[in-house]
């Protein structure tokens, strides 16, 4: 009976999906969304600043530049977590009975 048990314990391990890749790859993915999602928003405060206070053009220009490649990189982000999100969802689905 117990053999039966490990048995099928050890058929339904071998059916379900390893799903630790992916989890490990979407914390990555949340963890780097986080960070740019920061920087754009102190991005987006230092722009605001300098047209308050009246800064230079040419550090304008380049706080915009660094929020246009912030904006970039976020998309990006989402287009990874878009493939990996269909990649777990493949893998998991194509064990399902």
């Amino acid at each position: 009976m117990i053999a039966t048990m490990v048995d099928n314990m050890e058929k339904h391990k071998d059916e379900s999906p390893d799903i630790s890749q992916f989890e490990r790859l979407i914390d990555q993915n949340w963890n780097e969304r986080k960070h740019l999602a920061e920087t754009e928003f102190e991005l987006r405060s230092e722009i605001q600043s300098l047209l308050q206070q009246g800064g230079a053009a040419e550090t304008f220009h380049a706080a915009r530049e660094r929020e246009r490649a912030c904006r970039t990189s976020l998309g990006k982000n989402n287009d990874e977590y878009d493939a990996l999100m269909e990649g777990w969802a493949a893998e998991a689905f194509k064990v399902a009975p």
